[in-house]
């Protein structure tokens, strides 16, 4: 599990040298609600272990976001996100072998979708839209993303770490201001 936790890491860390900080969050988001996707049409199709897999990779998504969360910066929203990570890893374990197990997972598919649209409203970007309407059903309540002038301005989105461009554990070349890959860092909880 720990080599996961790495590759996480290591996204985290490539995101954080091409993008800004709460569009990699949103992108996360983005790639967890595809693998939710994906086992939500493994399970329909009986493949139980594509399911499994595609579950394990939204998880491994979602822990990551946790641990990459910033405490001191976050604070009480920091420590929220924590619980909504936690809760969502356990409801996507917890479902897996349950018999309406497709209704959960696009309740938590659905739910997520808000969550992703907050960050993308706070990014700049638009609300989710799903690729192939006939592979998931509309959300059912998805909201709008509002302006970025209109969100919260007590969010900080630097509370991830692990993502922001000028972390000082983060050191970069000074020509091309790229990191500079030495050996692993801890990662700071």
């Amino acid at each position: 599990m720990n080599s996961r936790m790495g590759q996480v890491t290591a996204a985290y860390r490539q995101a954080a040298a091409s993008v800004h900080p709460t569009v990699a969050v949103v992108k996360l988001y983005d790639a967890t609600l595809l693998a939710i996707s994906q086992a939500i049409r493994a399970r329909e199709a009986s493949e139980f272990e594509e399911c499994f897999v595609k579950v394990m990779r939204a998880a491994t998504i979602l822990r990551g976001l946790d641990h990459a969360l910033d405490y001191a910066k976050g604070g009480a929203v920091a420590e929220r996100l924590h619980r909504v990570y936690k809760g969502y890893i356990l409801a996507l374990h917890l479902s897996y072998g349950k018999p309406d197990v497709v209704r959960r997972y696009r309740k938590l598919h659905d739910s997520l979708v808000e969550l992703r649209d907050a960050w993308a409203g706070i990014a700049g970007m638009d609300p989710f839209v799903h690729k192939d309407a006939s592979d998931m059903p509309a959300p059912l309540n998805i909201g709008t993303a509002r302006p970025r002038e209109a969100m919260d301005p007590g969010i900080d989105p630097s509370m991830f770490f692990g993502l922001t461009r000028d972390h000082p554990q983060i050191p970069r070349d000074q020509k091309t201001m790229q990191p500079v890959r030495k050996a692993a860092m801890p990662i700071r909880r």
